[in-house]
């Protein structure tokens, strides 16, 4: 596996992987509109934001993600694996490669991100990675948590 920056044809793959609404939301956040199409979902994605790819040895798409500084942290965004990819290893490897960009690129030693409290998986994939829950600065959407690693 390797990361990879994002190309058009991975956007037209991981629309099927949010089949409906509370899929997109999960994923994308309450702005991020559904149903949407290839132009929402471009627009929606925030593809000026460093975004990459993560593909199996074959060139497969098998996950997605963006970083940026937030709070002098790589704040890591929209984190997705293909529904066929999960349990694999793939949201580690996404993580690990994808914050060490960040972190490279930004300059900066620790990582953030955002989590709903509903989503255990990937909760439970951010503690095993050493993200802890921390104090936000402001208000958090409601069922949001903040976590951080440094």
């Amino acid at each position: 596996m390797r990361l990879i920056p994002i190309e058009d044809a991975h956007l037209a793959q991981m629309m099927t992987w949010f089949p409906d609404a509370d899929a997109t939301l999960v994923w994308g956040g309450a702005p991020f509109r559904y149903p949407f199409d290839a132009l929402t979902f471009r627009e929606d994605t925030h593809l000026e934001l460093p975004s990459y790819a993560l593909v199996g040895d074959d060139g497969a798409l098998l996950g997605f993600g963006q970083y940026y500084r937030r709070l002098d942290r790589c704040h890591l965004a929209r984190l997705a694996i293909a529904p066929d990819a999960r349990g694999q290893g793939c949201g580690t490897a996404l993580i690990r490669e994808l914050a060490a960009i960040g972190r490279r690129t930004l300059g900066v030693a620790g990582d953030s991100l955002f989590v709903l409290e509903h989503n255990q998986a990937a909760y439970r994939l951010y503690r095993r990675l050493g993200f802890v829950d921390a104090a936000y600065p402001e208000a958090l959407p409601p069922a949001h948590r903040y976590m951080v690693r440094d």
